[in-house]
């Protein structure tokens, strides 16, 4: 089944409780695991050049490796609820990731 084509302005939300508005794609902010929120009209932009927290996953049947960014500390990516996660190769299959390491994020501070 083909993914939803698109990015779409969600809330990531920090380590710390601090709300962004980051644009994702569309077919991952359906997804309830990877944690995207609604974005509440006047919340900042994510900070350009900061890293948004991850996940790393490896395929048993492909031998690929694959990132997913995750919204909050709350969803079943981050917390370990939820131990897979699906991403689109180029050549249009899907391929199920087994998490394999959480990556935190790194948010740039103002000048």
């Amino acid at each position: 089944m083909p993914l939803v084509r698109g990015r779409v302005w969600r809330a990531y939300v920090s380590d710390v409780g601090a709300s962004y508005a980051m644009q994702v794609d569309a077919d991952h902010a359906a997804i309830s695991a990877r944690g995207w929120g609604a974005v509440a009209a006047g919340t900042p932009a994510f900070p350009s050049g900061s890293q948004p927290r991850r996940v790393v996953g490896y395929s048993l049947t492909t031998g690929r490796i694959g990132k997913a960014r995750v919204g909050t500390t709350t969803c079943g990516l981050w917390t370990g609820a939820t131990l897979t996660f699906t991403v689109e190769a180029d050549d249009g299959t899907i391929d199920t990731m087994t998490v394999i390491q959480r990556i935190p994020e790194r948010i740039r501070k103002a000048p």
